[in-house]
């Protein structure tokens, strides 16, 4: 009797279950976040630019943007999209000001502080806490931040300046007409004056330095100077040759080039540095017998190498004096490419209305290129920092608000503009008429800053 009420309940239950009217609800105690996110936002493309982190602590789980959003993304309206381990009993979204049931289309302001969100499961058994922190960049990232570091490392006079890094400190070259002096800081902030150089030319135009690897060059009265620490120079004589040396140039695919002038022709033609040695550079497609143009500087100008977007070498020659004296707008790009060799061309037919320029200096910074100060056409001091964005085509003054140098910075040439390891750009020195500077201008891009500190 026994057996039969046994099967006659089994016969029952499986009757009940076969029933389909009827459903099992299938409880968990699954509370656990799975995802965080915002929905997207075409006007506040900040929100889903960034990505959220999850951390299931046992008393209050975090939840939190990775990074700090870009400047300027909106917390005050938006719309938060949570995906669950399992299906919850209710999620509740708790601000400052309310408390509201997620439904996946509400809108909340994050823009406030604690934000808390409360998932209970499906079992109604187990309920978990979690903050939600999401940070907004508070400052622009495509700022430009200046500080004068030092109103003067020395006693102001007319010099000539150049500013090296070498991994660890500034290195700056001074030469005041009667001897060259070197100095060196960390930050930019304290100098401390080192043994002078030996061996170098008085008076020396310290500007036409170069440095390749871990050689330095210099160039004057038909003699290659050369030091490998800073201090100590070596001289190699040229005036048997017959070719004269005029001025160092660029680095550039990996050699040193300068700047020669044939003796019976007086024509100008570039020279590279093998071994310590000067040798004719390989013939350059765009020169007529590898003869510079008479529009080709020869001092004052400022130079730059650098791999294109392409991955060619390139270097940037800008602005200058001609053999002459004449100030011009010229912008040479040479470039090499493996099947056709060096090639050489003005950029200034692309830009004709590009002022004639001496003294300015160029970096490359943050994927485009820089050029501070200099003197122009109407010999007027400039103190805005142009770029470019195609690689030294085409030159631009960014708004005031992103290129604003601070109120005691004066308008000059001649400064000398060097970065460091920590995306940091070093302004030092510089001549505006009569008056020479020894200050030291120190500042950075906002969003570099904020990489490097993250590295």
């Amino acid at each position: 009797m026994q057996r039969f009420f046994y099967l006659f309940g089994l016969i029952v239950l499986f009757l009940i279950s076969c029933d389909n009217n009827q459903t099992t609800i299938a409880t968990s105690s699954e509370n656990r976040v799975g995802n965080f996110t915002f929905y997207k936002d075409t006007a506040n493309i900040g929100l889903t630019e960034a990505i959220y982190k999850i951390e299931h602590l046992p008393d209050t789980g975090l939840i939190y943007s990775t990074d700090s959003l870009r400047y300027g993304t909106r917390l005050d309206s938006v719309v938060p999209h949570v995906t669950y381990k399992a299906t919850p009993a209710s999620a509740t979204f708790f601000t400052p000001d309310t408390s509201i049931v997620s439904t996946g289309v509400d809108t909340l302001d994050f823009s406030k502080e604690p934000i808390y969100l409360l998932v209970q499961s499906s079992d109604l058994e187990h309920k978990r806490w979690y903050r939600i922190k999401i940070h907004v960049h508070q400052a622009d990232p495509d700022l430009f931040v200046w500080k004068r570091m030092t109103p003067a490392i020395f006693a102001p006079q007319h010099c000539d300046m150049k500013a090296f890094f070498d991994g660890e400190k500034i290195q700056l070259f001074v030469n005041n007409g009667f001897e060259t002096q070197l100095y060196q800081s960390i930050h930019g902030e304290e100098w401390e004056q080192v043994n002078s150089p030996i061996g170098l030319p008085t008076p020396c135009q310290v500007r036409d330095i170069l440095q390749h690897s871990d050689t330095l060059y210099y160039i004057a009265n038909d003699k290659l100077y050369t030091s490998t620490n800073y201090i100590d120079w070596v001289a190699t004589d040229y005036s048997e040759k017959d070719f004269s040396l005029v001025n160092m140039l660029v680095v550039f695919d990996g050699l040193s080039w300068c700047i020669l002038q044939d003796r019976s022709t007086e024509s100008l033609f570039l020279g590279v540095i093998r071994d310590g040695m000067i040798y004719p550079a390989p013939t350059i497609v765009g020169l007529d017998n590898n003869v510079l143009p008479p529009n080709f500087p020869i001092s004052d100008f400022a130079s730059l190498s650098f791999q294109s977007s392409s991955e060619r070498p390139r270097a940037m020659i800008v602005g200058g004096r001609t053999i002459d004296g004449t100030p011009i707008n010229t912008r040479w790009n040479i470039e090499y490419e493996l099947s056709a060799g060096y090639r050489m061309v003005d950029f200034s037919i692309e830009q004709p209305n590009f002022q004639s320029l001496t003294g300015i200096s160029i970096i490359q910074y943050n994927q485009q290129l820089l050029m501070f100060g200099g003197i122009d056409n109407d010999l007027t001091y400039r103190s805005d920092i142009l770029y470019s964005d195609d690689e030294g085509m085409h030159w631009y003054a960014p708004d005031t608000l992103h290129n604003r140098m601070p109120d005691t910075y004066v308008s000059r040439h001649k400064q000398s503009v060097v970065t460091d390891n920590q995306s940091n750009i070093y302004i030092i020195g510089g001549q505006s008429n009569n008056e020479t500077f020894s200050d030291v201008y120190r500042g950075y891009l906002n969003q570099l800053k904020w990489e490097s500190e993250h590295e």
